[in-house]
């Protein structure tokens, strides 16, 4: 069996939990110790997934680059992109504002690798309270998918919530459009 290997970049801003949902998904593991990622992390993942059209397996390797977070650094975001083979794009549900600059983040994925598989997470969902801020941000995250055409997946990389589907769901994405 032919093995895949694919890049996958992760973006957003600082502290929406990028790198806990990739140590979550490759390691299994999640820490409340919080380090800033300093430019890019690289972390490989090799698994089965099923392609969605034939139904066939297909062994992957993803190459999951962990991108450091924070818009003001666009230009070395765009060679971090480059070859890349689909994206996740990282908010917070607590954070409102990170939700808002993912219109930026889309921008330079489009600009570097149009076309190519994205899917939007909206992350730390176990923190969900049901206020009223909550449920205008958990919207807000809606309406942003819905209006950047990506698929919205709920995730929590403390608890491991959808992050198999999340990661799994852009593998997919992935070998669909690879045919």
């Amino acid at each position: 069996m032919t093995v895949l290997a694919q890049k996958v970049c992760i973006v957003g801003e600082f502290s929406v939990g990028k790198t806990s949902l990739i140590r979550r998904y490759v390691l299994g593991l999640f820490s409340e110790d919080y380090k800033a990622t300093l430019g890019v992390n690289c972390y490989n993942h090799a698994g089965q997934f099923l392609h969605p059209v034939t139904g066939e397996t297909q062994a992957m390797n993803m190459v999951l680059w962990d991108i450091e977070g924070g818009q003001q650094k666009s230009s070395m975001l765009n060679t971090y992109l480059i070859g890349a083979a689909g994206a996740l794009l990282i908010a917070d549900l607590t954070r409102p504002e990170t939700i808002d600059a993912l219109d930026h983040y889309y921008s330079l994925l489009e600009s570097v690798i149009p076309g190519r598989p994205k899917v939007l997470a909206l992350n730390k969902f176990d923190l969900m309270d049901g206020s009223p801020a909550m449920i205008q941000t958990l919207s807000q995250a809606q309406a942003k998918a819905t209006a950047l055409g990506l698929r919205l997946v709920q995730t929590s990389a403390s608890r491991g919530n959808q992050v198999p589907e999340l990661f799994g769901g852009l593998a997919s994405d992935i070998l669909r459009l690879r045919g």
